[in-house]
């Protein structure tokens, strides 16, 4: 009995429960939202997927050369190299022309060695008149310089040798001269005697003259035996 008032208590219980939240659902109002839960976990990688069709190949887009920059500093020096490996030979040079024949005999070369021993000064600026042959019986014909008043005459063009020795007394200045060019001049200054000397080389051409001659300040030494002047030339070899 007790059991069945049970079962229909429970029963309407249920139905005005049920009456209750219907009545509530039609008229009453919104509840406040919940608040949000948190994330779940991460979930599994899925399947891999297929592989994708191949896209059309573009070609690259090549643009304006630019405005050249402006030159940068030097840099450092480097590190020197090693040797390099020789490098082949080169090819033969055009053959040389043919020389001209070589003759050692002592013909047509002009020598002359005088000595100078008068008494009367020299002029100022004037040749000196060497006299007194050296040698005059060895020198052969063809050997035999043309001398005018202390003037060499050049017969065969080519490469000369001159040298002097003069004798003065405190102070000495004389020149060498080419026609009418001074080629060298030389002073020598004593507190007494002195000998003075020079040489030169001289390229000289057919009628050219040279000779010795004093300038100011010249007090030479004067003596009929002395053989302290001298002057002497011979041809080096003749030029084409």
């Amino acid at each position: 009995m007790a059991l069945q008032w049970l079962t229909c208590s429970t029963a309407v219980l249920l139905l005005l429960v049920h009456v209750t939240l219907v009545d509530t659902q039609c008229s009453g109002m919104s509840g406040i939202p919940g608040i949000p839960g948190t994330h779940g976990p991460n979930g599994k990688d899925g399947l891999k997927g297929a592989k994708g069709d191949a896209g059309v190949a573009g070609e690259p887009i090549r643009g304006q050369k630019g405005i050249s920059g402006m030159r940068g500093p030097p840099g450092r020096a480097g590190l020197k190299g090693e040797v390099g490996l020789p490098g082949h030979s080169g090819d033969m040079g055009r053959k040389g022309e043919k020389g001209r024949p070589f003759n050692p005999s002592n013909d047509n070369k002009p020598f002359f060695s005088y000595k100078w021993i008068m008494q009367q000064m020299p002029e100022l600026d004037t040749a000196m008149n060497f006299n007194g042959e050296f040698l005059p019986d060895v020198v052969l014909p063809g050997q035999k310089a043309t001398m005018e008043n202390g003037e060499f005459v050049c017969k065969i063009k080519g490469i000369y040798f001159f040298s002097y020795h003069v004798s003065a007394k405190s102070k000495v200045c004389l020149k060498l001269v080419k026609n009418r060019e001074t080629h060298m001049m030389l002073c020598d200054t004593s507190e007494g005697f002195l000998v003075t000397s020079g040489s030169a080389i001289l390229e000289l051409q057919n009628n050219d003259r040279v000779s010795l001659q004093p300038t100011q300040f010249s007090a030479i030494v004067m003596s009929q035996s002395s053989t302290s002047h001298t002057f002497t030339g011979f041809l080096i070899f003749p030029t084409p």
